[in-house]
């Protein structure tokens, strides 16, 4: 019998990772057995994957960490085959864990790492990922599989790869195929690709191979779609710029003491293993998806307009995120940051003041935060007539924004002077919108000082109803 610690997990522990929670064995013999007892003993979590094919997942916690491992039967008749159909040569390395007695057509080509981990890498993935290239390890790997189109992408932002010639060739040529597989497993490889730094290099690249045509077609139609004296860019080459400067606001060092706070918040997940943080970065993709449908030339000035592009993206925005099976806190999120996009710099221009600020946070809530970097990001793409006094001062005002939702968060919880009992209580109204909206304007006006006592609640509750008729 055969065991071999195979793919991701001796690709990462070669690539640099010390963490692997996640551990793939290949064996010669039916692993489902063998796991079953082994979980039996131990009281680890056992699952068949795939009984048709072998595969197991066996879940085992050591002093509180969690590991995986996935087991299953050699994908061919020997550990070389098996190897020789995978995906990529830096995922085609394996190590021996258990040998087995030396027989004349056994593997010759073996090494052995500082680990002692005796390797066998018939297909040089341990040399290719050192003078990181990602190289298929055979002409059919996409169509057996074309998710592997994507993956593609994620390992080589994973390691700052660059595809060979071949590969690159055989993206270009294959991409339509990405257009058979499932929209979740499209997502699980893209968010992959955004939890990297310069994410945007590897997006540019999926355009230049065809990929991004494909995964976000409503994207790729805004090319060519020219804008106003405020922009410079068309509006794709806008939206990935806006991508590009936000990753770059992300990386700036020297910012203010809020700011760890602000990083811990993107860094939460939101659902599954996906964060804010790379949900921000998709949402510079889709901000302006709402321009090419909402263009038109004002009859006035002869300027081109894209009046109401927000709500045609948050429309867009919603479509994708189904798609892609987003899940629904998900989605909105991702509207939210579409619909709100322009709020914070039509705010700096009106004049910033506590009634604004505090009806946007009241609104948005710290999403707020997320929403106003990606106003940054876009204005910082846009140029056009803006100086760069000007755009300075827009940064400044921005972080102004963000810097009073932390100064709020310090202030004593206000302890409203009227709640929806008293309204059903004193004003027999019942529940509504109109309800919620007179609790709306109570707490505003508490919190900007108009009012400092119940009685004077009372009153702007007469008022209210007074005005409503």
């Amino acid at each position: 019998h055969e065991v071999w610690l195979v793919g991701g997990s001796i690709r990462d522990l070669l690539g640099g990772y010390t963490s692997l929670p996640d551990l793939d064995l290949a064996t010669s013999f039916n692993p489902i057995p063998a796991a079953r007892e082994y979980a039996r003993r131990t009281g680890a979590g056992f699952v068949v994957l795939d009984e048709e094919r072998q595969v197991v997942r066996v879940v085992r916690t050591c002093d509180d960490e969690h590991y995986t491992f996935d087991i299953s039967k050699f994908r061919a008749d020997n550990i070389d085959e098996d190897l020789r159909a995978r995906d990529f040569t830096i995922n085609a390395i394996a190590a021996r864990l258990a040998l087995p007695a030396r027989s004349p057509d056994a593997p010759a080509k073996t090494d052995t790492t500082s680990c002692e981990l005796e390797l066998y890498d018939p297909l040089s993935g341990r040399e290719h990922l050192r003078q990181r290239l990602i190289i298929p390890c055979s002409d059919n790997l996409f169509t057996d599989d074309p998710l592997r189109l994507m993956r593609a992408f994620r390992f080589s932002a994973l390691f700052n790869a660059n595809f060979s010639p071949q590969l690159h060739k055989m993206v270009v040529e294959q991409a339509p195929l990405l257009k058979g597989v499932s929209g979740e497993r499209i997502r699980d490889e893209l968010f992959k690709v955004l939890q990297v730094d310069n994410s945007t290099h590897w997006v540019r690249i999926m355009h230049k191979t065809g990929i991004l045509a494909v995964v976000f077609p409503q994207l790729t139609a805004c090319e060519g779609i020219e804008q106003n004296e405020w922009h410079h860019l068309d509006v794709f080459e806008h939206s990935i710029l806006t991508l590009e400067n936000l990753e770059k606001l992300l990386l700036v060092k020297d910012r203010p003491e809020w700011w760890p706070t602000f990083e811990k918040y993107l860094s939460e997940n939101i659902s599954g293993s996906r964060c804010y943080r790379e949900l921000l970065k998709l949402g510079c993709l889709l901000h302006d998806l709402g321009k090419p449908d909402c263009r038109r030339i004002d009859s006035e000035s002869g300027k081109v307009i894209f009046h109401g592009h927000e709500m045609e993206g948050v429309r867009i925005t919603r479509d994708i995120s189904e798609s892609l099976r987003l899940s629904v806190n998900e989605s909105q999120y991702l509207q939210l940051l579409v619909k709100n996009h322009m709020r914070p710099g039509v705010m700096l221009q009106q004049g910033v003041n506590d009634k604004r600020l505090f009806r946007y946070f009241s609104e948005t809530g710290r999403d707020g935060l997320g929403i106003a970097l990606l106003s940054l990001a876009d204005r910082c793409s846009a140029q056009g007539t803006l100086s760069t006094d000007e755009l300075a001062e827009f940064e400044l005002g921005i972080l102004n924004i963000m810097r009073v939702f932390y100064e709020q968060l310090k202030r004593p919880k206000l302890v409203p002077f009227m709640n929806g009992n008293d309204l059903i209580k004193h004003f027999r109204l019942k529940p509504g919108p109109d309800f919620k909206k007179i609790l709306d304007a109570l707490e505003e006006a508490q919190y900007l000082g108009e009012i400092t006592s119940h009685e004077e609640a009372m009153a702007m509750v007469r008022e209210l109803l007074n005005q409503q008729g």
